[in-house]
């Protein structure tokens, strides 16, 4: 386990910030941080990058135990790398700025160099390696931002708002650099946010910080895809190393091994009105969960893959699929983004 919180308590001003009586977080994977102004995601994060301290109880980061004294933590801090929501660069060159953290750890100048290069080559800004850093735009500063903590290649990475107030292309390109460093590098990625999009994207799970209390819900949207066979109209993928699926060959990039990210709010079922020949991609499964929410019944399809789709309790009680009941669903085409595994781009 990456991370394991118990009876975790965060005290500011007199006032309880946050209680975490146990919770864990796991390697390899991405998880969102979600929550209103105030509850306490920026402090989180702090805390798990070594940088603060809880009030009371205690942490474990791979299954050691995080120490209370400051000398103590240094080893911790090579492992975790946060970038702050406005991260602050030198005033020296972009090069420079990058390679400061390597500095920091005595990295002799050829490795230095060599893994500056490396780390814009992967936030796609190595024609910037000699550019005056007040120069950048905001996107461009926290490309930059990024390739200096990647450029340590930190175990966990943690992101404060890491697509604020920077345009949608820049936006589009910092979560293609998060997703392909975890895809690639297996890196540990920690992120807060306000938009429900990014963390759908991006995100394995879904970290919920409110009143003080801390939860998670699995995304379940992300797989693992492997081109196996196609034409010049339609594409066969095998996702997650089990389920066959076929989309149309403009959304799948050409390298063999990809990311494919489910929106599957948009999944829909086939019905008399709505039949599997409708626009987009049909799938049959198994029904293996039925769930009442807030008057809409949520639906668990096992296609290979689990998919929910979300049905109104009208349609449901005209059409119902108990669990072991076959069903077909539609993946319509914009419910599917497609993202090679270097991170460089997406189709969908």
């Amino acid at each position: 386990m990456l991370y394991e919180l118990t009876g975790v308590e965060k005290v500011l001003g007199g006032r309880k910030i946050f209680e975490i009586p146990a919770f864990s977080i796991r390697s390899e994977r991405i998880y969102s941080l979600t929550g209103p102004n105030g509850a306490g995601k920026t402090t989180l994060l702090k805390i798990l990058a070594f940088l603060d301290r809880p009030s009371t109880g205690q942490i474990r980061f791979c299954d050691r135990m995080v120490p209370q004294v400051e000398s103590e933590l240094l080893e911790l801090r090579r492992q975790v790398v946060m970038v702050d929501q406005s991260p602050l660069l030198f005033t020296r060159t972009v090069a420079a700025n990058v390679g400061y953290g390597l500095k920091l750890r005595k990295v002799p100048s050829a490795e230095r160099r060599k893994r500056v290069i490396e780390a814009l080559e992967l936030v796609g800004m190595e024609k910037f390696l000699r550019t005056e850093a007040h120069r950048l735009s905001g996107g461009e500063t926290k490309r930059v931002a990024l390739a200096r903590a990647l450029a340590i290649r930190p175990k966990v990475l943690l992101c404060d708002e890491p697509t604020a107030n920077v345009d949608s292309e820049n936006q589009r390109i910092i979560l293609d650099i998060l997703a392909g460093i975890n895809r690639r590098e297996k890196t540990s990625i920690l992120f807060s946010t306000h938009y429900q999009s990014l963390e759908q994207q991006l995100a394995h799970s879904s970290l919920h910080l409110q009143h003080g209390r801390l939860s998670e819900s699995q995304i379940n949207d992300v797989f693992d895809a492997e081109l196996i066979e196609h034409d010049n109209e339609q594409a066969f993928c095998r996702l997650a190393g089990k389920a066959i699926l076929r989309l149309p060959r403009r959304l799948v990039p050409e390298e063999p091994f990809f990311t494919v990210r489910i929106e599957q709010e948009k999944i829909r079922l086939a019905t008399e009105e709505e039949p599997a020949r409708t626009a987009g991609t049909p799938v049959t499964g198994r029904v293996v969960r039925v769930e009442e929410s807030s008057g809409a019944i949520r639906v668990g399809v096992d296609c290979g893959i689990v998919l929910h789709l979300t049905l109104s309790g009208r349609l449901y009680a005209e059409q119902p699929i108990p669990v072991g009941a076959s069903a077909v669903i539609i993946i319509p085409d914009d419910a599917v983004r497609c993202l090679a595994n270097n991170g460089s781009r997406d189709r969908g």
